[in-house]
């Protein structure tokens, strides 16, 4: 089980326990911690998050992606992560 730390969801700091057995996305979906995403398929980039810490898995995407960046429809978490929305 791993933890995802999420900073600056509606201006507080969440933390969830999840298996890593979907994409960040889902998981944070299936929290009710929403964020923004349009093709689940790592091509249009709306689901960009910054990770501070921790590890993932990170599928191909069609997009660049700068240090630090995933794609949370892309992504699952492989350790404990924190995570937190594009400034």
């Amino acid at each position: 089980m791993f933890k995802i730390q999420i900073d600056n969801i509606n201006g507080k700091t969440e933390a969830l326990y999840v298996y890593g057995d979907e994409s960040i996305l889902s998981e944070l979906e299936a929290h009710n911690v929403l964020v923004d995403f349009s093709c689940r398929q790592g091509h249009c980039g709306s689901c960009i998050l910054q990770l501070l810490s921790g590890d993932v898995e990170h599928k191909n995407t069609l997009i660049p992606l700068s240090k630090g960046e995933i794609l949370a429809c892309r992504a699952k978490p492989i350790t404990d992560i924190k995570i937190s929305t594009k400034p």
